[in-house]
């Protein structure tokens, strides 16, 4: 394995890995032990098949937090910048549980080839779509392509969380109580693509119609560029419960 192929992670014994359920016990955890939980509709995602679990992105601790909770849900592979494997303990541990890269700034063909892979073995692959944190108003900004990518290559089903709360971590603790911090889990949905559609305009679409799937579930004033409530779509098909 080099340092830029991830593709271990796709494979059967990847969930398996010491390192991944080491960290994974520990992160569950601390979060218990650290924050307050509010979280709804994590029966929503779906038991099996390739999905993409996308968030918005507020804080450092926002995807810790959500996939230290998948630990005995299913098997999740995330998406990080390569900065954060730089660090001498966030660093290690990010990568001893299997996290995938992605260089900012260019197209990140190991990265892409990763996250091809993990869904097509059938898991789940965690990614932020907007590709960095709004740490001003906390609200949504206009999200990268990759993603409809992803779904155009794979049909994998599409599922919203949005997180809100993790900006008062660790600063509420100043305060005497520990933070609260919300999570919630939209419906899970596929978008199929008539054959006639060009890439770069169902790619676009497809982004646009998830990032305004994931803005109905946030306060109204973090929705930012995806305030518009969404309206029905013709590719869209609602999965599960709650559909």
């Amino acid at each position: 394995m080099t340092p830029k192929d991830y593709t271990y992670l796709s494979l059967p014994q990847a969930p398996q890995r010491l390192g991944r359920r080491f960290w994974h016990f520990l992160l569950e955890v601390l979060i218990r032990l650290l924050v307050r939980l509010d979280v709804q509709g994590v029966e929503r995602l779906p038991a099996t098949g390739p999905v993409i679990l996308y968030f918005n992105h507020i804080h450092y601790v926002d995807p810790f937090v959500i996939i230290g909770l998948l630990r005995k849900v299913r098997y999740a592979v995330p998406l990080a910048k390569i900065e954060l494997a730089h660090g001498p303990i966030i660093g290690k541990m990010v990568q001893w549980f299997g996290t995938v890269f992605v260089e900012r700034g260019e197209v990140d063909m190991a990265a892409l080839r990763a996250g091809l892979a993990v869904l097509e073995a059938g898991y789940v692959y965690m990614i932020s779509p907007e590709g960095t944190r709004n740490k001003i108003t906390h609200s949504l900004q206009p999200a990268q392509r990759g993603m409809g990518l992803l779904v155009r290559r794979t049909q994998a089903t599409l599922l919203p969380v949005a997180i809100w709360g993790t900006p008062d971590f660790p600063g509420a603790y100043r305060k005497g109580h520990r933070p609260t911090i919300h999570i919630r889990y939209g419906r899970p949905f596929k978008m199929h693509v008539p054959a006639d559609v060009d890439r770069r305009t169902a790619e676009s679409e497809i982004t646009s119609y998830a990032m305004q799937e994931l803005a109905a579930l946030l306060p109204k004033q973090m929705r930012g560029v995806y305030a518009p409530p969404p309206q029905p779509h013709p590719w869209a098909e609602y999965l599960g419960r709650g559909a």
